[in-house]
């Protein structure tokens, strides 16, 4: 059970966060409060496995409260989320220790699926983040393998390299199937025949590791 706490000052959205997040079997919820003096204070008492934190609260802010919940308690996880996608708040929240970077108009779904990818250590980007995860890696050299030996080593066939950067870019089975030609039911054993090679469980990690090597 993923225990998952929700920090933000608009009371109705951490509200309907913490309900939708409940309604997954394996996550159970902490309301976190509204401000970074909260979160800090309540990962003390509940010791949550993430916690999904707004930037801009009163008191103290998400970065500060991020940056002491990383200095405190650093197996906890933290995912910022917000509506801000610009340059400086992302890579200033990668610098205070953020574990992922998504956005508010994410789909429950794949909320999710970012929370279950950040507890099992994935560092989670949403939608155009994913160039700026791109660049902090590289600033990083967080690069295992290149690309080229990773493909190599895999026995990534020329098609699935082409796949792999459709995914990057966030197209869906039919899209890929349509500019592959091939048709959707095709596309969808080919991604999942891709995520056994590969042993990854679904797109989003697709993506991240693909960035994470360096593969686009």
């Amino acid at each position: 059970m993923i225990k998952v706490m929700v920090v933000d000052d608009q009371v109705l959205l951490r509200k309907t966060l913490l309900f939708m997040l409940e309604q997954d079997e394996g996550i159970s919820v902490v309301d976190g409060g509204g401000d970074g003096l909260e979160a800090v204070r309540n990962c003390k008492l509940h010791w949550p496995d993430v916690v999904l934190m707004d930037l801009r609260m009163p008191h103290m802010d998400g970065r500060e409260a991020m940056r002491q919940i990383k200095e405190l308690y650093p197996s906890i996880k933290v995912l910022v989320l917000t509506t801000f996608e610009d340059k400086e708040s992302i890579l200033e929240s990668l610098d205070r220790g953020a574990d992922g970077y998504i956005v508010k108009d994410i789909k429950p779904e794949e909320l999710v699926l970012a929370v279950r990818g950040a507890y099992h250590g994935l560092k989670i980007f949403h939608g155009h983040v994913l160039e700026t995860l791109r660049y902090e890696l590289h600033q990083l050299g967080s690069r295992q393998e290149s690309g080229e030996g990773m493909v190599e080593r895999l026995g990534i066939t020329p098609l699935e390299v082409q796949m792999i950067g459709m995914i990057v870019d966030g197209k869906s089975n039919k899209e890929i199937a349509d500019a592959l030609g091939f048709t959707e039911g095709t596309i969808k054993n080919k991604v999942s025949k891709l995520l056994g090679k590969l042993d990854l469980k679904d797109r989003m990690q697709i993506a991240v590791f693909a960035i994470n090597h360096d593969l686009f």
